[in-house]
């Protein structure tokens, strides 16, 4: 393992980076860690998008759920037209 030191980070940076961090409810260096490996490559597209997601997990209710589906269901959205395909 190697260690990494990065020297005058910029304000509105260490901001943003400390809410991601308390977003994900880790450390800085977890986060930065994590942003770093995603930037990089180094980490499976679902675990990228992972993060961004859980601060939409249980936040819609049961009902709306409910409500949204059957919109989807009623819009047809398993029928593809040829017309779309033009």
């Amino acid at each position: 393992m190697s260690a990494l030191t990065l020297h005058t980070i910029d304000d509105n940076l260490a901001f943003a980076l400390r809410r991601h961090a308390d977003e994900l409810g880790t450390s800085l260096n977890q986060a930065a860690k994590a942003l770093l490996a995603g930037a990089l490559g180094l980490t499976t597209a679902d675990r990228r998008r992972r993060p961004g997601f859980l601060k939409f997990a249980g936040s819609i209710s049961r009902k709306d759920a409910k409500s949204m589906m059957a919109f989807v269901n009623d819009a047809e959205f398993s029928k593809v037209s040829a017309e779309d395909w033009k």
